[in-house]
């Protein structure tokens, strides 16, 4: 064999074993053969309510992630394409922030690696490109591209004479993204609705023939009551194929059980928080609060909160209510109390005075 030259089988097996990103929920990183791959293009399309933009922020998290938690390890760009009047998407900042959250990252370290473009016209979704280019030139770290609704501003309007030429615009973009990503070694990964048509069958994605035929995988969303399903319609190596995503709302993220993260938690504040109090008397009133807080595990399991330790400060604001209310009631008896007490006071001074 002559040097320089790789089989096809060594190129596979290369690629099998790169470490991926996972998508958060362990049933898609299998349908897509272990998450997402650097260098490749991804394609997710779904309507609203197949969890496709939850993904995408999703994903935006899981790049920050190190390796050994399943990321890339460093930053992103996120590209939102579409008039939000029609669209109605955009970056949700309070679902981002939750993400963050959720995977005990510093918000605010974690939104300044989240590079964030918008567009509303197709001509400013073709400048994007340039503007993209430029952030991976000046910054390295970038690992991900996430392009939300791509084709929407070139196929809105269907009709015109001018749809063909704003398909063939759409092209040269895609084009131009899927080169500059493989060339830097970047994830690619873009959303977009299904396309309509009258026929029931299997939809394709907006955006024409050559979108899906440039994309190195594609991943159909669809909603059926509360069961969310992902047909794995095109990849390198893989069949097609369709599972039902089992994670929470049909795209879940792979969490620690709600036991362990709280006594993860619990044992980090009484080992830095704890000991550093310099009051005896608040001392005893964070133990007394872990009693509270170790009997009001399953409340806190139940809490849509995406941290251990922001239900942990709604249990202690509870407590400290009931303790507030408590001692209002205490405080109202002994006001009663008083009162009976300077009635009879003042009924045994007008006795004196007659």
């Amino acid at each position: 064999m002559m040097s320089g030259f790789k089989s096809g089988l060594e190129i596979l097996s290369e690629r099998l074993s790169l470490s991926r990103m996972t998508t958060g929920d362990a049933d898609l990183d299998s349908l897509l053969g272990g998450g997402i791959e650097p260098g490749q293009f991804y394609l997710f399309f779904g309507d609203r309510e197949s969890g496709v933009d939850r993904l995408i922020h999703q994903l935006l998290v899981n790049t920050l992630l190190p390796p050994e938690r399943y990321g890339l390890g460093g930053k992103c760009v996120y590209t939102n394409c579409g008039n939000y009047r029609d669209e109605r998407t955009m970056l949700d900042t309070a679902l981002l922030c939750r993400l963050i959250k959720a995977e005990r990252l510093n918000p605010d370290e974690a939104l300044g690696d989240i590079y964030t473009l918008t567009s509303f016209s197709e001509e400013q979704e073709e400048r994007i490109f340039v503007e993209i280019e430029d952030l991976l030139q000046k910054d390295l770290e970038i690992r991900l591209v996430a392009i939300h609704n791509i084709a929407r501003l070139f196929t809105t309007e269907r009709k015109g004479r001018n749809f063909g030429e704003r398909i063939m615009r759409l092209q040269r973009l895609v084009y131009q993204l899927r080169r500059l990503c493989a060339e830097r070694n970047v994830a690619l990964v873009a959303t977009c609705r299904p396309a309509k048509s009258g026929i029931k069958r299997l939809p394709r994605p907006e955006g024409g023939k050559y979108l899906s035929h440039t994309a190195t995988v594609i991943v159909y969303l669809r909603r059926t009551g509360n069961i969310v399903s992902a047909t794995l319609i095109k990849h390198p190596n893989r069949p097609r194929k369709k599972i039902n995503l089992t994670g929470g709302d049909g795209l879940g993220r792979i969490t620690l059980p709600f036991r362990i993260a709280f006594q993860e938690e619990l044992n980090n504040l009484k080992r830095t928080y704890r000991e550093a109090l310099m009051d005896a008397g608040r001392r005893e009133a964070f133990d007394n609060l872990v009693k509270t807080w170790s009997s009001e595990q399953g409340a806190m399991s139940y809490a849509r909160i995406p941290t251990a330790l922001e239900a942990m400060l709604l249990t202690a604001a509870i407590d400290n209510r009931k303790l507030i209310m408590e001692l209002l009631e205490e405080n109202m008896k002994i006001h009663s109390r008083l009162e009976k007490i300077l009635e009879k006071l003042e009924r045994q001074h007008e006795i004196q005075d007659e």
